[in-house]
């Protein structure tokens, strides 16, 4: 996105980033830098270590985390149970009832890093007491935990809402139309919960959707949406009969998948409700580009996220000829339309070879702790499906991870405060980026900045015409040289951010709503992003 429309300049006290150049007009010796999380050394912090557990699934749409009031943190993950020896036997998929048993189990941590799996009283298996919540063999297999803490519910049972899909006793793929069952349970705190009688509604598809469903709520829309795959996206004409031998592939594996048509590859979808039962049909929001990936990419699934003016998506990338997957960062102005931020680009990559994300990185979730952004995210020392489908008899090479003994486990890497994307200027030459003239009523210039040695921030004020407001010149500006995700900016030490008066700049319009630009000026420094704010003075 180049540039915004002039109704997207009213930015009242939103924090302004700089995923795309929407907001600026003018740069000289600037650049753009998209920062990746720095991984913890401890790392997993949160895996199998149960009898009962058989497969934590943290991949793509298979958990859940949040915080809640009082700082506590929680995490709802997928257990699988699969007879591989049958699935390799009889056939059929991994979430067919004769072949599995899917349950959702429940995690706590009082820091985010130490974590205790609580017993529940509400499965016991091999004589314990087990932290399962969802899932059984009378109600069936429950996966894909999709839970959204509800800003606009009223009632304190139902605060806390979750998607997921199921498939009850006796449920085989073949038997039925493509896509699991997506079933809606309450929840007051997120631990406990109650499934709703409500069944929800895809338009033409009934219950059904494709997996990875991540729910989210747009504030300025009043809408809710999610996020996920359709049913019908792989249904394309077959080239070959289905299974039909080819080089490379395993017992299980589907030609349809191998071919290099874009119907058939995995893509992202998103439906809308204003009352998270009723949903629109599937629309398409992000499909690999044949110009820009490879003819094995697919994209598995996507996580958004509001960040102030603007949505942050994080991106699964399924590369199918390594059978591994990464991840990239996407981001939208209106949470509709989406743009990769540097496509092709992992923002997440693989680890060392035998290391406990080797082979694949999930789909993360971010939470805010203190000045950081902790960004969780899953990894396995398996590839994608040679844990389950790979054929026995065939050699496995080492980068392959040990089918019989794979591992998904759940890591932590660290951000600045929302420091996913920074502009900056080096050492050698000063540099300059002003904005487009934007509408707040806020009094104060607040920032996410960081200063290197010798480093400086300063800002001059502008109004509609490009004139310099009286004191809030460069000359006045006290600079900022310092590290901090919450500076107030000042002139000759006064804070105060005024706003133009009687300003003709050609319209009338102008007149009643005063427009100002930013012109920030630094040297080795990076500026995440500013915020416009009422000082509730005055």
């Amino acid at each position: 996105m180049t540039g915004l429309d002039s109704t997207e300049m009213v930015i009242g006290e939103r924090p302004q980033y700089f995923f795309d150049s929407g907001l600026i007009e003018e740069i000289q010796n600037i650049r753009r830098t998209v920062h990746a999380p720095k991984q913890l050394r401890r790392n997993p912090v949160l895996e199998l270590d149960r009898p009962w557990e058989h497969f934590t699934n943290f991949g793509a749409d298979d958990w859940a985390l949040w915080r809640d009031d009082d700082g506590g943190f929680h995490c709802l993950y997928t257990d699988m149970a699969l007879d591989r020896d049958k699935l390799m036997r009889e056939g059929g998929t991994m979430i067919d009832w004769h072949i599995s048993r899917f349950r959702v189990m429940y995690a706590r941590s009082p820091d985010g890093l130490n974590w205790d799996k609580p017993a529940m009283g509400i499965a016991r298996e091999g004589g314990h007491d087990t932290n399962v919540v969802l899932g059984s063999e009378t109600y069936g297999n429950v996966w894909g935990p999709a839970v959204l803490d509800d800003p606009l519910e009223q009632d304190p049972a139902r605060r806390y809402k979750m998607l997921y899909e199921l498939g009850p006793p006796g449920f085989r793929v073949a038997d039925e139309t493509p896509g699991a069952h997506i079933r809606l349970a309450y929840s007051p705190d997120g631990v406990h919960w109650t499934a709703a009688d409500d069944v929800p509604g895809f338009g033409s598809l009934g219950d059904r959707l494709g997996d990875t469903i991540f729910p989210t709520f747009d504030p300025d829309s009043g809408v809710y949406r999610i996020v996920t795959r359709h049913p019908l996206m792989e249904l394309a004409p077959r080239t070959r009969p289905t299974h039909a031998p080819m080089v490379g592939g395993a017992p299980s594996f589907d030609a349809v998948m191998a071919t290099p048509n874009r119907r058939v590859v995995r893509r992202i979808f998103m439906c809308e409700s204003r009352d998270f039962v009723n949903w629109s049909e599937p629309r398409l929001i992000l499909a690999p580009d044949p110009g820009l990936d490879n003819l094995d990419v697919a994209f598995y699934g996507m996580r958004p996220f509001r960040l102030g003016g603007h949505w942050i998506g994080f991106l699964g990338v399924f590369h199918q000829v390594s059978n591994t997957s990464t991840v990239e960062l996407v981001h939208s102005r209106d949470g509709r339309q989406w743009e990769r931020l540097a496509p092709t680009h992992n923002w997440i990559g693989l680890g060392e070879p035998g290391s406990w994300c080797a082979n694949q990185i999930g789909i993360p979730r971010i939470l805010d702790v203190g000045d950081e952004t902790w960004v969780y995210f899953g990894g396995a020392t398996s590839q994608h499906d040679l844990w389950y489908a790979e054929d026995q008899k065939e050699p496995k090479s080492h980068s392959a991870g040990a089918a019989s003994d794979p591992r998904y486990a759940l890591g932590i890497g660290k951000l600045r405060r929302n420091g996913f994307v920074s502009v900056g200027a080096g050492e050698t030459r000063e540099g300059m980026v002003a904005t487009q003239p934007f509408v707040s009523e806020g009094d104060r210039l607040v920032v996410n900045a960081a200063c290197g040695t010798g480093g400086y921030l300063k800002v001059e004020v502008r109004d509609a015409t490009d004139g310099v407001l009286s004191g809030r010149g460069l000359e006045d500006s006290d600079p900022f040289t310092g590290d901090s995700v919450r500076h107030t900016l000042t002139w000759q030490g006064d804070a105060n951010l005024p706003i133009p008066e009687n300003v003709d700049s050609g319209t009338v319009y102008t007149r009643f709503i005063p427009h100002r630009r930013l012109r920030f000026v630094m040297r080795n420094a990076e500026l995440y992003s500013f915020t416009v704010e009422r000082s509730g003075e005055g």
